[in-house]
């Protein structure tokens, strides 16, 4: 019989095949990499952690890798080792739903949701957002978005907005807003600079 506290930080695992580790896109989604005596103590260290969402772990080395990252921002590779596999988190929006927005108390200790010190109410973790039932990772540049806090704001990135008030994709810096009205009156300036010489 498991205990509250246990359901709080337990985690749904997707395992690969053996002879197989996680290749992540960038390198800042690698949050740690370590040693541990078994696949169990590794995939109990990424269920801890608020921002892993995979692991690896090799039985032979005994190394563990834990990351801040999913499989649209990185991929399951083959590898020469035999005895290396990946753990995946199972996330639905049953784990995120009764308790968003909600007292803090909600949250407490959960290792999906966090409480926020500004609004006391429980949120996303660090770099993730709330697309409307659950807390996906932030994206990186370049990569298509659909809302202002879907970038990841740590490394500069927002979602800019073009000329049709559409979000497009994150980009460093501010959301630019390019208007027709903006392109008339810099062409106009244009135009009056060239009949005045």
């Amino acid at each position: 019989m498991s205990s509250p506290t246990h359901a709080i930080y337990s985690s749904t695992l997707s395992l690969s095949l053996q002879g197989h580790e996680f290749q992540p896109q960038y390198g800042v989604q690698l949050i740690l990499n370590k040693t541990a005596r078994s696949r169990l103590l590794c995939s109990a260290a990424c269920s801890q952690n608020l921002s892993c969402r995979i692991f690896d772990y090799d039985s032979s080395s005994h190394r563990c890798r834990l990351f801040e990252a999913d499989l649209t921002n990185g991929a399951i590779i083959a590898t020469a080792s035999q005895t290396s596999i990946v753990g995946s988190m199972i996330l639905s929006a049953s784990l995120y739903a009764s308790m968003y927005n909600q007292s803090c108390s909600a949250c407490q200790g959960n290792r999906y949701q966090t409480c926020s010190s500004t609004t006391n109410m429980c949120q996303c973790p660090g770099n993730s957002y709330w697309n409307g039932s659950m807390c996906p990772l932030q994206l990186f540049e370049n990569v298509a978005c659909s809302q202002i806090d879907a970038c990841r704001s740590d490394l500069n990135l927002s979602c800019i907005i073009n000329s049709y008030g559409e979000f497009t994709q994150c980009l460093t810096g501010m959301p630019k807003l390019t208007t027709a009205a903006t392109v008339t009156a810099a062409m106009v300036a244009t135009a009056t600079m060239t009949a005045s010489t």
